[in-house]
C-alpha cells in the first residue's frame, strides 16, 4: 500500500470522532447547551435586580445612621467648647446672640462664632467667621470647621436680595445656641418673664435645658436659636432641622443628647434654598412646645 494512502472508513470515522470531542464533554454532553439560554440570563438578572432592591435601602439606612451619629458627634464637640469656655472664663457662659462685623470690620461683640441675619452674607461662607480667635470665641477651642457642619446639610447659600442667585458656596455652619444662654445683646429681643441664664451654675434642670441643635437650612442666620415663648407668638422664629428622617438632634447643658422626631408637617418644610420667615404663625403645634418645655423657665415672682 502507498506511504500517502489514507483508507476512506477510516478517515470518515476519524472525523466523527474529532467531532464527537469537540462537541462533547466528559459525561456526553453537548458543550454546546452548557452556556445560559437567554430565559436563564433574563432569570439571573431579575434575581440580581431583587437582590439590589432589598441590599441598597439597607446601605442608605446604613449611610444615614452614620451621619446622624457624626452629627451628635459635632454637637457634643460644641457642648465640649461650651463648657471649656465656662470652666476658663469664671463660670459665666460663652455670649451668644447676633452681630455682624462693622464697615471697619470690627466686631460689635465677640460671640461663640460671629453671624447676624439673612443679609450678613459673609457669616454663611467664609470660615474666618468659625476658626479666627479674633472673630470666634470657640476658635480658641475648635479649629476644624466641619464640627461646625451637620453631614446631612447640603444647603448652599443663596442671596437673600433678587434676584436670589444660588450660589456654589456650601454654607459653612448648621448649629445654632439656645438664646436664652448667654445672651449678650438687646434683651427686649427676648420674650419677657423667662430667665436668661449667664453662668453654669444658674443653670435650672440643666437635663432639661437645650444647648445647641441642627436648624433648617433654609431658618438658620443667627448663631443664637431663637424661641419665641408663650405670650410673645405662637410660631417659630428659627425651625429646627428635619434632615434626619424627620428628626432633629440637640444636646442638652447636662451633657447628654437626644434624637426627637417631629410630628407635625409645619415643623418640617422641605428644604428650597429660599429664607423661612421669622414670624409665620402656627398654633397648637406639639413640636414647638415640645422645645418651649427645654428651652428656659419662667423668672420667678418676686415674694
Amino acid at each position: 500500500m502507498h506511504s500517502g494512502y489514507v483508507d476512506p472508513l477510516l478517515k470518515s470515522q476519524a472525523m466523527q470522532l474529532t467531532k464527537s470531542v469537540k462537541l462533547n464533554d466528559p459525561c456526553g454532553q453537548r458543550l454546546s447547551s452548557v452556556g445560559f439560554t437567554s430565559t436563564e440570563l433574563l432569570a439571573v438578572m431579575a434575581m440580581i435586580a431583587i437582590l439590589a432592591g432589598l441590599l441598597l435601602p439597607v446601605l442608605a439606612r446604613a449611610k444615614s445612621q452614620a451621619r446622624r451619629v457624626q452629627c451628635i458627634n459635632n454637637q457634643r464637640q460644641l457642648f465640649l467648647a461650651w463648657a471649656l469656655y465656662a470652666d476658663d472664663h469664671d463660670d459665666r457662659l460663652v455670649p451668644n446672640g447676633h452681630a455682624p462685623v462693622t464697615a471697619f470690620g470690627q466686631l460689635c461683640i465677640k460671640l461663640w462664632v460671629t453671624g447676624d441675619s439673612h443679609f450678613f452674607a459673609p457669616a454663611f461662607t467664609n470660615e474666618d467667621f468659625l476658626l479666627d480667635p479674633h472673630l470666634a470665641a470657640f476658635a480658641s477651642y475648635l479649629q476644624s470647621a466641619a464640627t461646625f457642619k451637620c453631614p446631612e446639610d447640603r444647603s448652599l447659600y443663596r442671596d437673600p436680595f433678587p434676584p436670589f442667585i444660588e450660589s456654589t458656596r456650601a454654607k459653612i455652619r448648621s448649629y445654632s445656641l439656645n438664646c436664652f444662654l448667654g445672651w449678650a445683646v438687646d434683651p427686649k429681643e427676648l420674650t419677657p418673664n423667662y430667665e436668661v441664664f449667664l453662668k453654669t451654675s444658674d443653670l435650672v434642670s440643666p437635663a432639661k435645658l437645650f444647648t445647641f441643635q441642627d436648624v433648617h437650612p433654609d431658618s438658620i442666620c443667627y448663631p443664637a436659636f431663637m424661641v419665641y415663648m408663650p405670650e410673645k407668638m405662637e410660631g417659630f422664629f428659627h425651625y429646627p432641622s428635619s434632615l434626619h428622617n424627620r428628626c432633629g438632634i440637640l444636646t442638652f447643658a447636662d451633657g447628654h443628647a437626644e434624637t426627637h422626631k417631629w410630628t407635625d408637617p409645619r415643623t418640617m418644610p422641605p428644604v428650597s434654598g429660599s429664607v423661612l420667615m421669622h414670624w409665620d404663625t402656627e398654633p397648637d403645634n406639639a413640636d414647638l412646645t415640645w422645645i418651649r418645655a427645654r428651652t428656659t423657665c419662667r423668672t420667678p415672682t418676686p415674694p
